[in-house]
């Protein structure tokens, strides 16, 4: 009994762990002044603290060298990210890791 409930809180906290470590900025997180778009300086601000959280907290920090830049999506070059933007772009990204993914997908 005592083993079964040991795993099973195991469990629970690594996924809690996982879940947390998971969560994606929101566009509110990257609008610091909260006036609807997200200026440079705000996106490379926030990108610096979360990767600042992440080495604190002993994660890896996979893939840092293509994350996408400020201009990759900022479609319509005025200099600023709209919440459309934002949400176009995370779609992509959504859509490009469920590629491939999956039991038996594109294996041959």
């Amino acid at each position: 009994m005592k083993r079964t409930l040991l795993i099973a809180v195991l469990v629970i906290t690594g996924t809690l762990m996982a879940s947390q470590g998971m969560q994606r900025p929101s566009f509110a997180d990257f609008d610091k002044n909260a006036d609807g778009k997200i200026s440079p300086q705000e996106f490379e601000q926030t990108r610096q603290e979360r990767m600042k959280k992440m080495a604190e907290a002993g994660r890896m920090m996979r893939h840092v060298g293509n994350a996408p830049q400020f201009g990759d999506i900022d479609t319509n070059h005025d200099g600023y990210l709209e919440r459309n933007e934002f949400q176009k772009h995370r779609q992509q990204c959504r859509q490009r890791r469920g590629q491939g993914m999956g039991m038996g997908r594109n294996r041959y």
